[in-house]
């Protein structure tokens, strides 16, 4: 097991509340704070952990991190709350949350149906809030009185109980609702991926691995041990020049790349390609749990793209205004540099104009839709300063391509001088037509 993944299970061991951190995370493994650093920002990632404002990074009880709309039992889940009544309303949507520190009489004149109230332990003030139909949120672990938790049950709106104080929970609920908005344009592996794959074991043999094949006629299986957890990958390459008695265990290749069912479609491409590989096993904490096909992905991602809810993105936005023409070898953009390029300095930034150069690079490839490119290496020779505004040539030759491999050499020019200068590699994926 890898020293990250050693870090992990012992985070996913901690109890729930207890307060994590980066030196305490080192001094505990004897790990280097680097490690422990990057192992905490992991299990963030994994929803192990949560970073709260003035209190710090806990451990919490893992949750489901995707959720189509965002609900009372979601915000319960978000806050760690206690629901004191209302149970029947835990399913309704959340439409606004408003802070109750005003007046009665004030507070109810902006309480709206299917609000969410967030108050302290104020009791007349939590009932107002109810009886406006309202549901209502108690800060600082406090209880209620038990007429109040009846009108919750009777109204079918949720009371719920927070030890965290008023402004946390209006930052935990602000997160989850940017969240909610940014995953409904993202896609991930758990939107596309095929669930309870076929897969085989290391005691099995070749003559097993012909069976399937005859059966499912596919040609790559994910290998699991005794609990699950995945081991290798066996192919047809595998089994080629073995024999029909020799173990799947003996022939695999160990260690594969995977993905978890919270990774990024977008990234999953790019692990595709880099690796060459058609299938990818995805995990949750080691443990298989199901597969996706390059196939699959890209079909994803051509269908996302056609969505007219999908922002634009920052590499449509600095191509915008320039124009496109094919050269001998590659490409070349013609037009201005956009002032939103600008840096602190008042100059173009060089990392804008990498992401430029690199880009067109991109483009000099895949421009004729037969090839899916990545970006291996990048260096750039030099940059020199220049103004937003002005207008610019950028050349992007090929220099070499081969099945699966590309150089090439990045030029931007400004009245007629060279400006910047790079040299690029890619790695190259056929794409598979789209019908």
């Amino acid at each position: 097991m890898k020293k990250n993944e050693i870090v992990l299970e012992y985070i996913k061991n901690l109890p729930e509340g207890t307060k994590i951190s980066v030196r305490g995370l080192a001094q505990a493994l004897h790990i280097s704070e680097g490690t422990a650093y990057k192992a905490i920002k992991d299990a963030e990632n994994l929803m192990l952990v949560t970073t709260i404002p003035r209190v710090g990074t806990i451990r919490r009880k893992q949750k489901d991190p995707f959720f189509d709309r965002l609900t009372y039992e979601v915000i319960t889940d978000v806050v760690e709350g206690t629901v004191l009544g209302g149970h029947g309303g835990m399913g309704m949507e959340l439409h606004k949350f408003l802070i109750g520190a005003m007046t009665i009489d004030e507070m109810v004149k902006y309480i709206s149906p299917g609000d969410l109230v967030i108050l302290g332990n104020r009791e007349d003030a939590q009932e107002a809030a109810l009886k406006a139909g309202a549901a209502v949120m108690i800060t600082g672990g406090f209880d209620t009185l038990p007429h109040i938790k009846e009108l919750a049950d009777k109204l079918s709106l949720p009371l719920i109980s927070t030890s965290y104080d008023t402004f946390t929970v209006a930052t935990l609920i602000n997160k989850a609702i940017n969240e909610s908005m940014t995953r409904k344009k993202i896609l991930y592996v758990s939107d596309v991926m095929t669930y309870n794959p076929i897969y085989m074991t290391p005691q099995q043999t070749v003559k097993d691995w012909k069976k399937l094949y005859t059966e499912t006629k596919h040609t790559r299986y994910p290998v699991v041990d005794s609990k699950g957890m995945l081991v290798g990958m066996v192919t047809s390459r595998d089994v080629a020049t073995a024999s029909d008695d020799d173990k799947i265990g003996s022939i695999m290749t160990p260690n594969p790349v995977f993905v978890t069912d919270t990774t990024t479609l977008s990234y999953a491409a790019h692990l595709m390609i880099w690796w060459n590989v058609e299938i990818l096993p995805v995990t949750r904490g080691r443990e298989l749990i199901g597969l996706i096909s390059r196939e699959d992905v890209i079909k994803a991602l051509h269908y996302t793209t056609k969505q007219p809810q999908i922002s634009e993105a920052i590499q449509d936005t600095i191509f915008k205004d320039f124009d496109m023409e094919k050269i001998e070898n590659g490409v070349k953009f013609k037009g201005k540099i956009p002032s939103m390029m600008i840096n602190q300095f008042g100059t173009v930034s060089s990392s804008a104009l990498m992401m430029l150069m690199c880009e067109s690079g991109i483009f000099a490839i895949t421009q004729n839709k037969r090839y899916d490119a990545v970006l291996d290496n990048f260096s750039v020779y030099f940059i020199k300063p220049m103004r937003t505004e002005e207008l610019i040539e950028v050349f992007a030759k090929i220099i070499e391509v081969s099945n699966n491999f590309s150089k090439l050499e990045i030029q931007i020019i400004h009245e007629k001088e060279e400006i910047a200068k790079a040299l690029m590699s890619v790695r190259l994926s056929k794409r598979i037509k789209m019908v």
